[in-house]
């Protein structure tokens, strides 16, 4: 007697592709969730690598900060440091330890600002410390997505807490210029308040040296 061909049957192969077909969709789903997680981990990663390069950037000149006021191009004396609500929320000041790598006749102070617009945090450079009309900074900009940036100031003689506990709710939130201090007058330290699109509320808090040029 014949014996019959081994083989498979239309619903044996149908229920094999139906398995494989749920293998591939849960592979596939793993897979774009893989990838999605890198993707979201890389753009963190990279957003917190600008957050600090900006950080880093206002710390450093915070800290080679010098008391020498400079003039604008219209020939008023500013401060060595101005900051807050009347200078259109920007902070600017003088720094010391400018390389000067190609060994020009130049000063080693630089007076710097850090501006606020269109929602991008920028520092700009003056190439002279005291300007003329012609005088324009370069800019870099640093971080984007930035809905707010204010500042407050410490005044001289108010020690700063040992604790946690700072409030700084009650400083003055402007410096310099029509601020009440004096033109010889510095901050004992300086907050930097930033709002992110992201990140929501950030804070930074310096103390300033207390150094003459």
């Amino acid at each position: 007697m014949a014996r019959r061909a081994a083989g498979f049957t239309l619903l044996e192969v149908l229920l094999a592709m139906a398995i494989t077909a749920i293998v591939t969709v849960m592979a596939y789903a793993g897979l774009s969730a893989a990838l999605n997680s890198a993707d979201s981990l890389r753009t963190e990663g990279q957003r917190i690598s600008e957050i600090n390069r900006a950080w880093g950037l206002l710390s450093r000149d915070l800290s080679h900060f010098v008391d020498r006021p400079v003039r604008n191009e219209f020939g008023a004396v500013v401060p060595a440091l101005v900051g807050g609500e009347r200078v259109e929320k920007t902070l600017a000041f003088t720094r010391v330890g400018w390389f000067n790598t190609l060994g020009r006749r130049r000063s080693h102070m630089q007076r710097v600002r850090y501006v606020l617009e269109d929602t991008t945090l920028y520092r700009e450079q003056f190439q002279v410390l005291d300007r003329t009309n012609e005088s324009e900074p370069q800019r870099v900009a640093l971080l984007e997505d930035v809905n707010e940036m204010e500042f407050r100031f410490l005044a001289q003689g108010i020690e700063l807490p040992a604790n946690d506990e700072l409030i700084t709710d009650n400083w003055p939130e402007a410096w310099g210029l029509d601020g009440g201090q004096g033109i010889n007058t510095l901050p004992e330290a300086v907050e930097v308040r930033l709002v992110l699109e992201d990140w929501g509320e950030v804070r930074w808090l310096y103390e300033m040296p207390q150094a003459a040029f």
